[in-house]
């Protein structure tokens, strides 16, 4: 994987749907629909096991923060998914 690689897997367009529904879901709602990208990202052997440890550790951040802390996290996490 160079440096420059991207992921074609449809699991950052999906994350960027779990954020925007996050906005109207509770909180039980949205931790269960980030489970759903964390079994992706576990399923897509596209992911260095770097990439994919600095992916749980944002997922981990953002069911951990408060909802309004959560865009600057996702922020990161699209680079990285991307």
């Amino acid at each position: 994987m160079g440096l420059f690689h991207k992921h074609n897997n449809g699991i950052a367009p999906a994350f960027e749907k779990v954020m925007e529904h996050g906005k109207r879901e509770t909180e039980s709602e949205f931790l269960d629909s980030l489970n759903l990208i964390v079994n992706a990202v576990v399923a897509d052997d596209s992911y260095t096991i770097n990439e994919k440890l600095k992916i749980y550790e944002l997922l981990t951040m953002i069911a951990n923060v408060a909802p309004s802390e959560r865009p600057r996290y996702a922020k990161r996490l699209m680079r990285v998914l991307d």
